[in-house]
């Protein structure tokens, strides 16, 4: 009883906060069918393609900037671009006078950008100058982004706003340019630098609040001011108020210096410390049910006596071959069996992409209704194929939620691979899967590391399966696919959507006692795929 407590008392505590120092579940395995894993495992790296940089190039330009300065600001955005080969950064360039213009109004990697920043070069328009145009116009480029990117990349993303500036805005004096501005800053008219660092202030935090709007990982801007002689200080005085309000510090150069100056900002990813949130196993191929083991060869979510009764091959995750799993089709309310009709592969969706890699494709999500480009929909902390098969809404956070009211939340069934749906206490005593996470010493680069162990994981005697990638191998018989996610996130955020890695090793069972591999399986960090 005193396991069971220390199982329930870690799934209430650790599903809703960071992870710290614990131990759960029984005490080991009991018999030959089940396994252990041990080994340790750090968080990620936030950098490369799951930690993407965008990078909006603002460009004071047009009738009245020096050529020469122009030719400086050009020189210095193509060296920049050329410092950066590898995909996870990415460019868009805006350039500015009265008004601001979009000449590559996405982030782009490919011969648009130089197109754009050609189109700089040349660009020739007149009237007062507007600094507060191009952040307006920066707010929705990034705000497109955001809202058309996959909401777990974009939770991961650095937007920053490269803003060049030249001269001092004259927005407050030019409303029929302006007329937005906003009446607490025109109270201080006449004092055009006043309104002026006031409107700027307020774009300038409009653009940073996209972050909390669209769950974004951070938007930072920041001014350069590029002076020919001594400063302006009015300009220098509007241009630090960007700064301040965009979470930088002026940098000030002179035009021969701004390819060394632009080259040294900071275009690093997102630099947040990530610690364990979640840690979760999971056999596809065995089934809670009402305090029962059941086979689930094909791993679908219905165990092989139910695909049996319903018409399903026990060997086929998509017996009638629409690319929709029967698991999903059964839960759904959609026909299934071969030869129904009509298939259930909807329109929009290719079936041949996993974009969050959560092994439910992008057509089967479709379906079930959870988001295609995040592994986690509802933010609880498990993957949507977990809470697929195991029965739990992925859909609604459940924490909380004890369907079954045996004293275990649902998501604490679902770690401990037990069913929600049935008040099986004595069966979570012997087969709930029991977890210890211990921490490790850090990286060198300072990342955390935790030494983990999964047992009690209770492994079946399967059926020989065509392998599903349509190589045309078969998986031998009593093959059990083990799934174990590692999820990170930001500290002291539960409903962070952070990053995840799994490791899927393979267990062969033969019943009654024959095990292969024998004994605790060891994983290290490097078996863990990341990105999920």
């Amino acid at each position: 009883m005193w396991r069971f407590f220390c199982l329930t008392l870690f799934v209430s505590v650790f599903g809703c906060t960071d992870a710290g120092l614990y131990a759960a579940g029984p005490g080991g395995p009991s018999g030959p069918d089940r396994a252990e894993f041990r080994g340790v495992v750090c968080a990620p790296l936030p950098a490369g393609e799951s930690f993407p940089v965008k990078v909006l190039f603002a460009l004071e330009g047009g009738a009245g900037v020096d050529r020469s300065i122009v030719g400086s600001i050009t020189e210095a955005v193509n060296a920049v671009t050329a410092q950066f080969t590898t995909p996870y950064i990415s460019f868009s360039v805006v350039g500015y006078h009265s008004i601001a213009t979009g000449f590559q109004g996405s982030f782009v990697r490919d011969q648009r950008l130089a197109q754009a920043i050609t189109q700089y070069a040349s660009y020739q328009e007149a009237g007062p100058v507007s600094h507060r145009a191009p952040l307006k116009l920066a707010q929705s480029i990034i705000s497109g982004d955001m809202q058309s990117g996959c909401r777990g990349l974009v939770a991961r993303t650095r937007y920053y706003v490269v803003q060049v500036i030249t001269s001092r805005d004259l927005s407050c004096a030019n409303p029929a340019y302006n007329a937005d501005i906003s009446q607490a800053c025109n109270s201080f008219m006449p004092n055009e630098s006043e309104c002026s660092a006031c409107e700027l202030t307020r774009v300038t935090e409009e653009l940073k609040a996209l972050v909390a709007r669209y769950n974004a990982g951070e938007v930072t801007v920041q001014p350069v001011y590029v002076r020919t002689g001594d400063a302006d200080v009015i300009t220098r005085y509007q241009a630090a108020a960007i700064a301040r309000a965009g979470g930088t510090e002026l940098v000030e150069t002179q035009p021969e210096s701004l390819p060394t100056v632009l080259q040294a900002l900071n275009y690093g990813s997102l630099q947040r410390e990530l610690v364990l949130k979640r840690l979760v196993a999971m056999n596809r191929n065995v089934l809670s049910r009402n305090g029962q083991v059941l086979v689930d060869s094909d791993g679908d979510g219905l165990s092989d006596e139910e695909e049996r009764a319903f018409g399903f091959d026990p060997t086929n995750v998509d017996s009638d071959g629409d690319r929709i799993s029967d698991g999903v089709e059964l839960r759904m309310g959609l026909p299934g069996t071969p030869g129904s009709l009509p298939l259930n592969t909807p329109r929009g969706c290719n079936p041949e992409l996993d974009s969050d890699g959560d092994r439910l494709n992008d057509c089967e999500e479709r379906v079930l209704g959870t988001d295609a480009c995040i592994v986690d929909t509802d933010g609880d902390g498990l993957p949507d194929l977990v809470e697929h098969l195991g029965g739990s809404n992925p859909l609604i956070p459940e924490d909380l939620q004890d369907d079954d009211r045996d004293g275990l939340t649902n998501v604490a069934e679902m770690e401990a691979h037990t069913d929600l749906l049935s008040a099986d206490i004595a069966f979570q005593k012997e087969r709930g899967y029991g977890y210890s996470v211990k921490p490790a010493p850090p990286t060198v680069d300072g990342r955390a590391c935790y030494e983990l162990n999964i047992y009690n994981v209770t492994v079946a005697e399967t059926l020989a399966r065509p392998s599903p990638d349509g190589s045309g191998l078969t998986i031998p018989a009593g093959t059990n696919d083990i799934f174990i996610y590692f999820q990170v996130g930001r500290e002291n955020d539960p409903r962070g959507n952070g990053i995840g890695s799994v490791f899927v090793p393979q267990v062969r069972f033969t019943a009654p006692a024959t095990r292969e591999p024998r004994g605790v399986i060891t994983f290290t960090d490097d078996d863990f795929q990341l990105g999920y």
